[in-house]
């Protein structure tokens, strides 16, 4: 969580008395920065601990982005979805038929062998990782890795998320009160 103690929102007040809004429109363009870093930081960082596809991990994501305005100095950014398919991370052998130990990597650094795994193409082209359910040859279920919702919330993700936007917006609240103190930003 990013926050922006009282004595900030106190200074920032004193400094742009003059400045019609100048405190709330410094804030939510410094919050705003903020919530866009935390966007575009989490999925790169998740990226540099999971061996998710990127395609698999954007179509499987819905980020939901809620920015801060004079009126509402409060915004955050919720990544939510469906569990993406196990195939999607590292998996070998990646072809199916192929006779060999299915073995998967969700976190970069691991591996895990799957006994009864197999990899196989449905008839609707759908390739994934299965495994028998029963020792008869139907049903059969497919396995899934994490979800974006899962992968944002690891502690290593969160907590370097939360440390770049904390600095980027008292970077950016100083570069606000400049710009508005400078007359520019309307």
């Amino acid at each position: 969580m990013i926050e922006i103690t009282a004595e900030a929102v106190e200074r920032v007040e004193a400094i742009l008395a003059g400045v019609p809004n100048g405190a709330e429109r410094a804030l939510s363009n410094a919050i705003n920065r903020g919530i866009s870093r935390v966007k575009t930081g989490a999925i790169r960082r998740v990226k540099e601990i999971y061996t998710v596809q990127s395609g698999a991990f954007n179509e499987a994501t819905r980020i939901r982005v809620n920015k801060a305005s004079t009126g509402n100095l409060v915004g955050f950014v919720s990544f939510a979805g469906y569990k993406i398919p196990l195939y999607k991370f590292k998996v070998t052998p990646t072809a199916p038929g192929v006779k060999k130990q299915v073995r998967a990597a969700v976190m970069k650094g691991g591996g895990t062998p799957f006994e009864d795994a197999f990899i196989a193409q449905m008839r609707s082209g759908h390739i994934g990782v299965f495994e028998r359910e029963t020792r008869k040859r139907f049903p059969i279920e497919e396995k899934m890795g994490l979800s974006a919702a899962q992968m944002v919330g690891n502690e290593k993700v969160i907590e370097t998320l939360e440390e770049e936007a904390q600095q980027l917006v008292n970077q950016r609240l100083e570069h606000e009160i400049n710009r508005l103190l400078s007359g520019y930003g309307g």
